[in-house]
């Protein structure tokens, strides 16, 4: 998880859900597709004013020992009809869609599960930019240093403070 900046939120900037929640529903999200795993990353605009409707998930194929990077794409996702777009890949454009129709296609409990986090997202960034808002409000208060009775008087007068200006 990372402290999320209002200004990203106010943006309009997708925000990876994990960095926002971390694993806190204990899901990882997984696709298995010709023996290879992808991981999958949900993004979500946190904007509460934005009535976007969809979430872009980024496919990032889990490699085994210390390879660099694999194979990834990412696609964008429309709540209304359930349409997706291939956006960034580097694989085939058709793989890249066979991977993504296998994963999204066959299951209502993931498209459900996307939709319930776009709402946690958007509460989230609500959360976020009010708290940012009343810390802007907060008055800063600068403590002046405590002057103990015995001290010298801060006037220069040279008596104690409790003779001079402390006496009250």
């Amino acid at each position: 998880m990372r402290t999320i900046d209002p200004f990203e939120i106010l943006d309009g900037k997708a925000i990876k859900y994990l960095d926002v929640f971390g694993v806190e529903d204990g899901i990882a999200l997984k696709s298995k597709y010709e023996d290879k795993s992808y991981w999958i990353y949900d993004y979500y605009c946190m904007h509460q004013t934005c009535d976007c409707q969809e979430v872009y998930l980024e496919f990032v194929e889990e490699l085994k020992g210390n390879k660099q990077a694999g194979q990834h794409f990412g696609v964008r996702v429309s709540f209304g009809d359930n349409q997706f777009v291939l956006e960034d890949y580097n694989i085939s454009k058709q793989k890249a869609m066979d991977i993504a129709e296998d994963t999204l296609k066959y299951s209502k409990d993931v498209m459900e599960l996307f939709k319930q986090r776009y709402q946690q997202m958007k509460e989230k960034g609500t959360q976020i930019i009010t708290e940012s808002a009343k810390a802007a409000k907060m008055p800063h208060v600068h403590a002046e240093p405590v002057i103990g009775r015995n001290e010298p008087c801060p006037c220069g007068s040279g008596k104690k403070y409790k003779k001079c200006c402390g006496a009250a």
